[in-house]
Order: C-alpha cells, then sequence, then structure tokens
C-alpha cells in the first residue's frame, strides 16, 4: 500500500512513527568536504566552508522507502559521526546534542526515475517511478541548517495536500524547472 504524504515539516522518522511504522536508517557513507559554489549557495556558506555530507538509506518496518542525502555544516554539528545516524531523527540529534530548533523550510518535489544506484539500494528496477524532494530547512535564529535531497520510491507514496482559499494569501508561486 501506499502511504499518503501529507506536505508538513515533519522528519522522516517522526513522519514513519505517526502512521505506526517503525522508521530506521542504514548509513551509505558519510564524508566531509568544502562546500563549494552549488553547496556554499544552497546553505548561505562561503564555498570553503567543511560540510558534513551523510547518504542513508531511510527504512520504514524494515522496508526501503528512500535514499536521502544531507548536507549541513560541519561548524553546525562538530564530531558527528556513522554511529549518530544509525536509526535516529537527524532533526532530534540537532535539537538534543547541538541545541538547534528546527523552525522551518522550503520544500520542492518533482517526479523523476531511479538510476542505477538507487534503483540496487531501493531495491526496485532501473527507472523505477520516484519523487525527488529536494529541502532546505532553517533554524529557529534564521540559520541554514541544512539542504537535503531525497528520492523517495513512487510505488510507496502518494502526495496529500489540504487546499484552502486565503483570500489575503498572495497567489501561488510557479517556478521553472532548470
Amino acid at each position: 500500500p501506499k502511504i499518503a504524504q501529507e506536505l508538513t515539516m515533519t522528519s522522516f522518522s517522526e513522519d514513519m512513527r505517526q502512521r505506526g511504522m517503525r522508521p530506521g536508517s542504514r548509513t551509505l557513507s558519510l564524508e566531509t568536504k568544502l562546500a563549494g559554489a552549488y553547496l556554499g549557495r544552497c546553505l548561505h556558506v562561503s564555498p570553503s566552508e567543511r560540510v558534513v555530507i551523510a547518504k542513508r538509506l531511510r527504512l520504514a518496518d524494515e522496508e526501503s522507502m528512500a535514499i536521502e542525502t544531507l548536507h549541513v555544516p560541519e561548524a553546525i554539528v562538530p564530531g558527528l559521526t556513522r554511529r549518530d545516524f544509525d536509526d535516529a531523527s537527524f532533526y532530534d540529534l540537532l535539537t538534543n546534542r547541538y541545541g538547534v530548533e528546527i523552525a522551518g523550510g522550503v520544500q520542492t518535489i518533482e517526479p523523476t526515475v531511479t538510476n542505477e544506484e538507487e534503483s540496487e539500494a531501493l531495491d526496485v528496477p532501473l527507472h523505477s517511478p520516484a519523487f525527488q524532494f529536494e529541502r532546505t530547512t532553517r533554524a529557529s535564529d534564521g540559520r541554514i541548517v541544512e539542504f537535503v535531497r531525497s528520492i523517495y520510491r513512487g510505488d510507496r507514496y502518494r502526495l496529500v495536500s489540504e487546499l484552502r482559499r486565503d483570500r489575503a494569501a498572495p497567489p501561488p508561486t510557479f517556478v521553472p524547472r532548470e
């Protein structure tokens, strides 16, 4: 069965627990490197700042659901290790160890298909339908905390959005693909 994914600011772990499922993860890689131009822009840091990049396979009841690639300035998470990511919510880790409260963020979603690496990790056929989520998250003090790119299995997710008519709100913005 597909999971109805509401468009809210929750972690993967919180979302799976709310659905009565047991969240999990397997760290595929963890490295630290210079931000460079692209990540520097995404994270609002200098291209020469060090960034932690963690790639995790996200699981629900031991079944693969998504591949998440997290980018966070090393200055925000000094001493972060692979073990810290094992079956833990990154947002809980930010709050409990580093004193960083998540306030909100901006997320984009677009359809895609899986490549060879993603297909193998998610245990789906090559070019399977998927959703690509990209999220930039900020802390309560306004700092950009993370940039995440995730590939969610299309056969396990359906996106749900509650719509309200708010006459005071500006019209929606449609961003053309690059």
